[in-house]
């Protein structure tokens, strides 16, 4: 399947999560026929046999044989990055924002097979590009909602459909994802934003009430009509030319619970704000760009600042954890994961004309030559190999460069670009429903020769799937569903996938999960009552525990309608077999057909966890039900 990691909102009347279960003596719990992606028996055939239409206790874990084709040395050289399509002939900087936002399939509602829009800024209006080159969605009507800044995509007002924001010097807008129509617009908001433009809002529910906040600079605004919640006093996410003094440049604060209460913070580079915009913390150290992780591995998140030319580490509470290293130049935004296999996260920020990785703590991991005079943009990591240490993307004001996260070797260049740099960054998204993901990239120098954006491909096509979704500068995994939700402040991608402005979500190599479904008894006695009950667990063939939270779904045969969903509780080691979930689904829409179960995917078809292999998640029953 598809991998998309965190998926979609879930249609709670499909949640179904059972946990007890009978004995059925005419089938063992090794689910082992010749029906199912499983073939030979993989399972511990001592398993107690389960009854779908009992409630006993639940069985001990199987044995599951490991998939042996995941096991898999470094691999090098699959790297190899090709020109797709462009598009325009003025200057777009961005970076641009991905999402599936328009209903291309016509189906009524956004869903997995709707085609991505990239979202760009052109000659001051706002244009949403079909993923796959072909030309605009749309183009807004109005123009001025900024041209140097960037966008956030979410469903800000919870109605199903998600909107883009935008901001420009002084004002920040929200528009229809749908066909550009405007929404609202706050204005009179110049103090809290960047002068120049540069400006990149970010969309959060912060409090977990389940009303969205739009938050830029240091303003919080309601995402339902814009009206502004709070404003912070300090700092906005803004960074001092030279590293002193009142001038600045960018805004771009990020929203996040720094200490796992419920609760996100609007975190810029010297203060904390509550959703109200009330001051949690401040800090003595100068306003900054920020990137958020757990770099320490203490459970909490850590922030990594570059503001200027210093660049500084803080603690969870704001005080100063070392700092400032000095460099040339005016810093670029940081991104942050795990570029050695360590088990901790690093960083790498661009400073004129070094590109630096370092840990945390301060200490440099490698450098690479880059040329930007202004050093202000911005690198993003992902793992295209599948060898467990993501590739860094970056472009400068004359070349396109990706260096190795391992080493800083180059590993791939292209003059085809130009940019007198701002806060820009390249993204990383499947733009085209292809399975495989693609580098988007924008010129602030563009013209009609490399366009104003361009949009790369592997030539190998060996490059992995990935989410459909690139939706903020300050993007996290976890911060937006796959289809634009906005999840609650709880939960952080630090206590998960541990990094920022990464789409990486790889393993080292020869380490490795590999989810199964095994469909292990159907109920039929309340066939004539309406209602069908099917017993099914997820296996992990990989060396490494799946995480708690996998969704498996029912449905009506194979790439049928999804039935019931139901997530595991609890985490599964490597090499069992997870608890057994029992779905109860609508005999009527199953009659005639056969129960197929999936492991790792939600009603929107999209998995939460990247795993070695993709094709073997499904598992049929052997006979039709309800006949």
């Amino acid at each position: 399947m598809r991998t998309a990691f965190l998926g979609a909102s879930l249609s709670l009347a499909l949640m179904v999560a059972c946990t007890e279960y009978e004995v059925n003596p005419n089938k063992d719990a090794s689910g082992a026929d010749d029906t199912g992606p499983l073939g030979e028996s993989e399972t511990d055939d001592s398993a107690e046999p389960l009854d779908a239409c009992g409630e006993l206790e639940q069985p001990d874990p199987a044995s599951v044989e490991l998939n042996a084709e995941c096991d898999v040395e470094l691999q090098t050289g699959k790297f190899n990055p090709v020109k797709e399509w462009k598009w325009g002939n003025g200057p777009f900087c961005g970076p641009a924002a991905v999402a599936q936002i328009v209903d291309s399939n016509s189906s009524g509602a956004i869903d997995d097979e709707d085609l991505p829009a990239v979202i760009v800024y052109q000659n001051n209006k706002v244009i949403a590009l079909k993923g796959d080159g072909s030309g605009p969605f749309w183009a807004s009507s109005g123009t001025g909602y900024g041209q140097d800044g960037g966008f956030a995509v979410g469903d800000i007002d919870n109605d199903g459909w998600p909107d883009v924001v935008t901001a420009a010097a002084s004002q920040v807008c929200a528009l229809s994802g749908q066909d550009g129509s405007q929404k609202w617009c706050t204005t009179g908001l110049a103090s809290n934003l960047d002068p120049y433009g540069y400006n990149y809002p970010s969309i959060a529910d912060m409090d977990g009430d389940g009303n969205i906040e739009v938050l830029a600079g240091n303003v919080i605004m309601r995402g339902v009509d814009g009206k502004v919640r709070g404003k912070g006093t300090l700092g906005k996410g803004a960074a001092p030319y030279g590293g002193t003094g009142s001038s600045t440049y960018g805004t771009m604060s990020v929203p996040v619970d720094m200490n796992n209460d419920g609760v996100m913070e609007l975190v810029v580079g010297n203060a904390a704000y509550t959703p109200d915009g009330a001051t949690i913390w401040s800090s003595s150290t100068p306003d900054g760009l920020v990137a958020v992780a757990d770099f320490d591995g203490d459970g909490e998140g850590e922030i990594v600042k570059t503001s200027g030319v210093y660049v500084y580490g803080l603690e969870t509470d704001g005080s100063t954890a070392w700092g400032p290293r000095t460099f040339s130049g005016n810093l670029g935004a940081p991104a942050a994961d795990d570029m050695d296999g360590d088990g901790l996260p690093e960083f790498v920020f661009a400073a004129q004309n070094a590109l630096i990785a370092m840990k945390w703590g301060g200490v440099e991991m490698w450098r690479a030559t880059i040329n930007d005079v202004s050093g202000a943009a911005g690198p993003v990591l992902f793992d295209f190999e599948l060898d467990g240490y993501p590739e860094v993307l970056y472009a400068d004001e004359t070349r396109i460069q990706f260096f190795s996260g391992l080493d800083g070797s180059v590993k791939f260049t292209s003059g085809d670009h130009a940019s007198y740099t701002i806060l820009e960054t390249p993204v990383v998204a499947d733009v085209d429903n292809d399975d495989q993901v693609e580098i988007v990239l924008g010129h602030c120098n563009g013209n009609a020769t490399i366009g104003a954006v361009t949009v790369y491909g592997d030539a190998d096509e060996t490059w992995p799937p990935g989410r459909k979704i690139w939706n903020q500068h300050g993007y996290s995994i976890t911060n937006v569903e796959a289809l634009g939700g906005i999840p609650s402040g709880a939960g952080n991608n630090f206590s998960t996938y541990n990094s920022f402005r990464s789409g990486d979500v790889g393993l080292p190599p020869s380490e490795f999960i590999d989810l199964r479904a095994e469909v292990i008894d159907v109920c039929e006695e309340e066939c004539k009552s309406g209602v069908v009950k099917v017993a099914a667990r997820a296996l992990n063939a990989g060396n490494v525990e799946a995480p708690a939270g996998i969704f498996m779904t029912l449905r009506a045969g194979a790439g049928g309608e999804v039935l019931a969903i139901g997530w595991t509780t609890a985490a599964i080691p490597a090499g069992t077999s997870g608890e057994v979930i029992t779905f109860e689904a609508d005999a009527s829409k199953l009659k005639g057909k056969t129960p197929v179960v999936t492991a790792d995917e939600d009603d929107v078809g999209a998995g939460t966890v990247y795993e070695c292999e993709e094709s073997n998640n499904v598992e049929s029953w052997t006979a039709t039900v309800c006949d």
